[in-house]
C-alpha cells in the first residue's frame, strides 16, 4: 500500500484524504494489526490512489 502511495508521489494521509478513510483503519491495517480488511476499505484507498480494485491487486503494481 506503502509503495502504490509512493509510486504516485502521494503520502499515505494524500490517499487517506482522497479516499475518505479513517487515519486509524489505515494505520492498523499496515501496521498488521488488521489481518482482513474489508474491501470496501481497499476500494476507499483505490479511489484515493486513483486506481481500479483490479489494478490494486494485479502483479503490474508489485
Amino acid at each position: 500500500m506503502k509503495e502504490l502511495a509512493v509510486e504516485r508521489n502521494m503520502t499515505i494521509n494524500q490517499v487517506i484524504q482522497k479516499g475518505g478513510l479513517n487515519q486509524t483503519t489505515i494505520s492498523e491495517l499496515m501496521n498488521g494489526r488488521t489481518k482482513h480488511p474489508k474491501v470496501s476499505t481497499i476500494q476507499k484507498y483505490c479511489e484515493g490512489l486513483g486506481i481500479s480494485l483490479s489494478d490494486f491487486f494485479s502483479d503490474k503494481f508489485q
